[in-house]
């Protein structure tokens, strides 16, 4: 719950000893809210014991931010403990993070020993294709806790995986355990890798470690499909000790005893109803979630009754738009449990326009399904139904969104959150709409201490940010003001910038450029063309030069 917005109510001291305690309670916080901390904490400059502070604040200091309290070496071991994933991927700061890291350890090169990735820690994510690759296999236990991976470390990893010539050992040679070592890096391996671990490691490691692995459903089934036969028997009847009982349909390995065609088969007069959204998380490959699907379409040949629609999990994903639109979805719970699963944009759509079609209102349950992901899909009309009380409760953010999706939810936000105007916990709850504010409206804003992130700032309304006069970009941005001049030649900032004049820029005091000089004004040229000098009479020539002619009488005046 921590905002900028306060910031101008509490001093600094205090704002040290908060951030403290957020350490002590291990209390995790977003990008926005440690860039606004930090700069409370040193305010009055750097704090010499910056250890007994959530690491995650070092990501936003240097390490010679931090030389009064440690080497730059405990610097980048604490950053590489820190939740590196708060900075946005390639941007500007993580890359200076990992070029300081390379040149605090004499890293030369592109080799990194066991050591040295044990201190970059999370930063080894950042490392790219060639360092993986001259590494060998010293950093595949720091790479396995990354989130993601770019294409070409993907390629990196699976080359070094494949030579074998790693701690771990070739594929052929792998454990359940070795393979619970490395479970983060499962999603990088491709058939030829997958093919060369032993069925038995994939076994059990399914059946000991994939519980508490960090794959998604669809992963693990990537694991499932590698330990089926590549030719599949045509099932002429459920193999015996195969029949589908109780047992089986509470054992999350179920995906493991079938092929598709025995799974057909197996399949015939059981009820699912009652395990449908249990057997749905299991890694089903999408041939057996295929059949699943086709046992429930001959069990129902008119349709799907209306309690088994919010059962159907990820078999959403094989079903069309067009058999979507005539289901009977009532509730948001419904729309809920079928949006979990994050279906395809067509789908998705097709779902939230038959909910509201049905005359179901998009309350706070609803939007919360729809979320941020699926926001951008709605109509006006659809916009236009939702009460503005549904959004005091919704988590969105329509920054990617049309403009028309920005100007209907801030109407609605600013209705909404109306009663809390005067509050400081107003701006946390307006800011993710003010991308639709009127100009009218950001002015105001301008006079609450609000300090404003320039990332919002940029993403406000074009005619709205250029009609603010820099005081009052002054008074929205508050301690985040020194920010600008990272963005000054950054679109719309850049544009912002050139439509000021320059002293009134300077009176901000933090070197903006590009401004208006004094004496000059910003031309507009016309569509029409003008006549070209060739065919001015000599009067006309004579006032057309007119202008010129003074100036240079003017500075040869002032220079002699």
């Amino acid at each position: 719950g921590f905002t900028c917005a306060a910031a101008n109510e509490t001093e600094a001291e205090r704002f040290q000893e908060l951030a403290q305690v957020m350490k002590k309670k291990n209390v995790q916080l977003g990008e926005d809210q440690l860039s606004c901390l930090v700069k409370m904490v040193t305010l009055h400059g750097i704090p010499k014991d910056l250890d007994s502070y959530p690491k995650d604040l070092l990501l936003f200091l240097s390490p010679s931010d931090y030389a009064t309290t440690g080497s730059c070496m405990q610097y980048f071991a604490n950053i590489g403990k820190a939740n590196l994933d708060v900075l946005q991927r390639e941007s500007p700061q993580r890359k200076q993070l990992l070029w300081e890291a390379l040149a605090c350890l004499k890293i030369p090169g592109t080799h990194i020993n066991e050591e040295n990735a044990e201190i970059l820690g999370r930063l080894v994510c950042d490392l790219g294709g060639e360092y993986i690759r001259s590494s060998g296999g010293n950093l595949l236990k720091q790479l396995s806790q990354c989130e993601s991976f770019l294409p070409d470390q993907e390629e990196a990893i699976r080359s070094v995986i494949s030579s074998g010539n790693t701690t771990f050992g070739p594929p052929v040679a792998w454990s359940a355990y070795t393979l619970h070592e490395l479970s983060g890096l499962i999603p990088v391996f491709d058939h030829s890798i997958l093919q060369q671990i032993p069925k038995n490691a994939l076994t059990l490691w399914l059946k000991n470690f994939a519980r508490d692995s960090p794959l998604s459903r669809e992963q693990l089934a990537t694991v499932v499909e590698e330990l089926r036969p590549t030719r599949h028997k045509r099932a002429d009847g459920c193999p015996p000790g195969k029949e589908i009982t109780e047992a089986v349909l509470n054992d999350d390995l179920m995906p493991l005893y079938y092929e598709p065609e025995e799974l057909r088969a197996c399949l015939k007069n059981v009820s699912l109803e009652n395990h449908l959204s249990q057997i749905l998380t299991y890694p089903f490959s999408r041939q057996q979630l295929a059949v699943l699907k086709e046992h429930l379409d001959q069990t129902y040949p008119d349709g799907y009754p209306e309690s088994l629609i919010p059962k159907l999990g990820v078999l959403t994903s094989l079903i069309s738009p067009d058999t979507i639109s005539k289901w009977k979805i009532t509730s948001a719970d419904t729309l809920a449990a079928l949006l979990k699963n994050q279906p395809s944009n067509d789908q998705a759509s097709a779902l939230i326009k038959r909910y509201v079609g049905l005359g179901n209102a998009l309350n706070t349950t609803a939007l919360n399904a729809i979320g941020t992901r699926y926001l951008c899909l709605l109509s006006a009309t659809e916009l236009n139904t939702i009460d503005p009380n549904s959004l005091k409760l919704a988590s969105l953010n329509p920054s990617a969104c049309p403009q028309f999706t920005k100007d209907i939810l801030y109407a609605k936000a600013k209705k909404a959150f109306a009663d809390q105007h005067y509050l400081p916990a107003y701006y946390k709850l307006i800011e993710p709409y003010l991308g639709g504010a009127p100009g009218v409206d950001l002015k105001a804003l301008s006079k609450d201490n609000v300090n404003m992130q320039v990332e919002t700032l940029a993403k406000l309304r074009r005619d709205s940010l250029m009609s603010l006069t820099p005081s009052e970009v002054q008074g929205l941005l508050g301690i985040n003001l020194s920010d600008l001049k990272k963005w000054q030649n950054t679109s719309p900032i850049q544009e912002w910038i050139r439509t000021r004049k320059q002293s009134e820029l300077n009176q901000l005091n933090f070197g903006l450029t590009g401004g208006t000089q004094e004496g000059y004004i910003n031309i507009v040229t016309p569509k029409s063309e003008l006549p070209s000098s060739a065919s001015l009479c000599p009067e006309a020539m004579m006032l057309h030069l007119l202008p010129g002619l003074l100036i240079s009488f003017l500075m040869m005046s002032i220079l002699s």
